[in-house]
């Protein structure tokens, strides 16, 4: 999926991370959360994969970082981002797809 079509959400301090639908119709799932980053912003939209790969990573480092969630959390939530799993080395934990 590309981070055009989710919404990253979490919860300071937590390993409650998610990419959920955007919009968000399927019941409201993102209210559980207090903070969401990615489609749900403008700023994401007519942008390059590139330039999303750039934002996906730096909103990754928001969370480990400023809002102290858990870094696992965060890159198993991330790996089904294309801009993410494009950024990341083959051997990180995550990365083989089952056939």
């Amino acid at each position: 999926m590309k981070a055009t079509e989710v919404m990253l959400c979490w919860n300071p301090g937590t390993a409650e991370v998610a990419l959920i639908e955007w919009p968000d119709h399927l019941g409201g799932r993102s209210e559980r959360y207090t903070m969401t980053t990615l489609a749900c912003e403008e700023r994401i939209h007519g942008k390059t994969f590139e330039e999303r790969k750039a934002i996906v990573f730096i909103e990754a480092m928001h969370l480990v970082v400023r809002d102290r969630c858990d870094p696992r959390a965060v890159h198993r939530a991330l790996l089904e981002l294309d801009e993410y799993r494009d950024g990341c080395s083959p051997d990180m934990p995550g990365m083989a797809r089952e056939a």
